[in-house]
C-alpha cells in the first residue's frame, strides 16, 4: 500500500510539472518572410470571393433579358483564376512591398501623387485622394516606388505613372468596373427604363447593351456565352498598349510581313513589312481601323519580350476587370482553341478601355494617314449613326460579324455589342435607337 501511495504522488509530482512548462511557452512567433525567401501565397478574402462566385456573380439586366440566367459554362482558364499575389501583405502592420508579388490591382489608402519617375528627386504633377484612387501594376519597382497605370477619372487622365508603396496597398477589382448590385457606389444610377417596347429582333445571336455612367447591364440575349470574338479582341491588344507604352512616339523596327499573313490565313492587314520603322501610333492605328492582324502581332512582338508574354498581359487584363468568359491566345482575334470572349465581357472591356483618352481617339477616328499608310475605318457605324463614337468591328469564318459599338446622346454613351451577326449596322441602329426611345436618365 505504500508504494501504490508513493507512485501516486510521484504521477502528481510530474504532471505539475510538464502542465507549468507548458504553461510558460513563449506564444508562436509571428514571422515576415525576409526578401530572400517565398512566403506562402494566399488568396485576398474578396478575391476567393470573386473566383469562386463566378456564375452567381453575374449582372441582371434592366431591361427585359432573353436569357435572364445563362447556362453553366466550363470552368474558366486557370490564368483568369490565379491566386491573387502579395496576399500576405494584409497584416495591418506591414507595408505594401513589390518584391512579394503584385496584386491586380492597389487602392490608395494616403493621397498619392503620381510621380513621372522612380527617381525620388521628381516633381509630382498632380495628386490622387485616398481611398477612391485605384491603380493597377505594372511590373517594374524601385525601393519604395512601384509603376502604375492610373485608368483616369473625371478630373485626370489616364496614364501610366510611379507611386509610392507606402501610399497603396492590395485591393480587389475597383467597384467602378464590376458594380454589384446592393453596394454602396459613387456611379451615376443606372437609367431608368420608360417604355414597355420590348427589345427589337436582331440577326445578333448574343446581344449586351451596358450604360457606360453605371456600367449597368441595361439588356441582353445570351450575353454570357463564350464564343470566338474576332477582331473586337484588338480592343484588349489597344490597351494593353496604351497602359505599357503610352509614348505614340516610339519608332519600332517592322519584322512582321503583311504580305506573309495574309497568303497563311487570310489575315486582314494595314500592309507594314519588314526593314522599314513605323511609330507605334501608326500601328495603333492599323489595328483599330482597318484591323490589321499583321500590326497587332508587331505590336506584340516590340513591346514585350515575345508574344507569349503579350498575350499574358491581355489575360492579367481581363482578370484585373473580373472578365470570367474572357481567354486570349492570340493578339489579333484569328480563330483558335481557347480564344474567346463573350457579348458582356466584350462590352466591359470596351467600357474599361474608353476612360483612356488616346484610345477614344482611336476608336472613333474614320481615317488616319501615318508613315506613308492610309486607312479609313472599317466600322461603318461611325459614318452612318449619329453620336457613334467607336469601338472596334471584327469578323472571322466562326465569329461571323462581331462587334463592341458605343454612341453617345445628351451626355450619356451606351455600349451595344453584338456577337454572330449577320448586319451590324442595322442591329446596332435598331438597338440603339430602342435604348434612347426606352430608358431615361
Amino acid at each position: 500500500m505504500v508504494r501504490f501511495v508513493t507512485h501516486c504522488f510521484a504521477l502528481v509530482a510530474i504532471s505539475l510539472v510538464l502542465a507549468s512548462a507548458a504553461g510558460s511557452r513563449p506564444a508562436a512567433e509571428v514571422r515576415i518572410a525576409s526578401d530572400s525567401e517565398s512566403p506562402p501565397t494566399r488568396l485576398l478574402p474578396a478575391q476567393v470571393e470573386l473566383d469562386t462566385g463566378a456564375r452567381e456573380q453575374r449582372p441582371a439586366a434592366v431591361g427585359d433579358q432573353r436569357s435572364a440566367v445563362p447556362p453553366e459554362a466550363t470552368p474558366a482558364p486557370t490564368s483568369l483564376t490565379r491566386s491573387t499575389l502579395g496576399a500576405d501583405q494584409l497584416q495591418a502592420t506591414v507595408t505594401f512591398d513589390p518584391r512579394r508579388g503584385l496584386p491586380r490591382w492597389l487602392r490608395a489608402i494616403h493621397d498619392v501623387p503620381l510621380w513621372p519617375g522612380a527617381d525620388g528627386a521628381d516633381t509630382a504633377p498632380a495628386a490622387l485622394p485616398a481611398g477612391s484612387t485605384y491603380v493597377k501594376p505594372l511590373g517594374p519597382f524601385v525601393d519604395t516606388r512601384v509603376q502604375v497605370y492610373f485608368p483616369g477619372d473625371g478630373d485626370h487622365p489616364a496614364g501610366q505613372a510611379w507611386v509610392d508603396t507606402s501610399a497603396v496597398e492590395p485591393s480587389d477589382i475597383p467597384p467602378w468596373i464590376a458594380p454589384s448590385a446592393g453596394t454602396p457606389s459613387s456611379l451615376p444610377a443606372p437609367p431608368q427604363r420608360v417604355g414597355d417596347v420590348p427589345a427589337p429582333d436582331t440577326t445578333a445571336v448574343h446581344v449586351a447593351i451596358v450604360d457606360d455612367g453605371s456600367g449597368q447591364l441595361l439588356y441582353g440575349e445570351d450575353a454570357f456565352a463564350r464564343v470566338p470574338q474576332a477582331s473586337t479582341t484588338k480592343i484588349g491588344t489597344t490597351i494593353v498598349a496604351l497602359e505599357r507604352s503610352p509614348d505614340l512616339s516610339r519608332r519600332i523596327r517592322v519584322t512582321v510581313s503583311a504580305t506573309a499573313m495574309a497568303a497563311r490565313d487570310g489575315s486582314s492587314t494595314m500592309g507594314i513589312e519588314p526593314g522599314r520603322t513605323v511609330s507605334l501610333d501608326t500601328l495603333l492605328h492599323g489595328m483599330m481601323l482597318p484591323s490589321g492582324n499583321d500590326a497587332a502581332e508587331q505590336v506584340a512582338l516590340a513591346l514585350a519580350d515575345s508574344r507569349e508574354q503579350y498575350v499574358g498581359w491581355m489575360n492579367d487584363e481581363a482578370a484585373a476587370l473580373g472578365l470570367k468568359d474572357t481567354h486570349f491566345v492570340n493578339p489579333s482575334g484569328m480563330d483558335a482553341a481557347g480564344h474567346y470572349s463573350s457579348a458582356y465581357d466584350m462590352a466591359v472591356l470596351a467600357r474599361y478601355a474608353m476612360r483612356n483618352a488616346t484610345f477614344r481617339d482611336l476608336a472613333s477616328a474614320s481615317r488616319y494617314a501615318g508613315d506613308g499608310f492610309p486607312m479609313q475605318n472599317l466600322n461603318r457605324l461611325l459614318d452612318l449613326y449619329p453620336g457613334a463614337d467607336g469601338v472596334k468591328i471584327g469578323f472571322t469564318d466562326a465569329a461571323q460579324k462581331t462587334i463592341v459599338a458605343s454612341a453617345t446622346r445628351d451626355g450619356h454613351r451606351v455600349f451595344v455589342s453584338l456577337m454572330h451577326s449577320q448586319d451590324l449596322v442595322g442591329d446596332c441602329t435598331a438597338l440603339f435607337d430602342w435604348v434612347w426611345q426606352t430608358f431615361a436618365w
